[in-house]
């Protein structure tokens, strides 16, 4: 993973969680810090995933798969810490939203 790979991911990620914070009624993000940190924790799992396990060989498919399962598991962890308010139906249309733009936009980011 590049840092421009990185960077987007987490940017991705912010303004996804960030934007449903107002826009879903029981998913709650309360300061903007919050959801810069749920942020970076999702793009720092990514990271560490793709470089770690994934390598270069695999399809843009499996970068939205992999990216949804990160947020998903990344927001649920996040709810039990921080001042996220979190609904289970809001947890994974975030996810799902997360993946999708991982599926569509940094595949040719590579």
């Amino acid at each position: 993973m590049s840092w421009r790979r990185f960077g987007f991911k987490f940017a991705a990620a912010f303004l996804v969680v960030f934007g449903l914070g107002y826009l879903l009624p029981n998913f709650s993000v309360l300061p903007v810090s919050t959801a810069a940190f749920a942020g970076l924790t999702i793009a720092g799992l990514s990271f560490c995933v793709e470089t770690l396990i994934l390598k270069k060989d695999v399809l843009p498919f499996t970068y939205g798969l992999i990216s949804f399962f990160l947020s998903l598991f990344g927001l649920a962890f996040l709810k039990m810490g921080a001042a996220i308010d979190l609904s289970w139906l809001g947890l994974l249309a975030a996810a799902l939203i997360i993946g999708l733009v991982d599926l569509i936009i940094p595949s040719t980011l590579n």
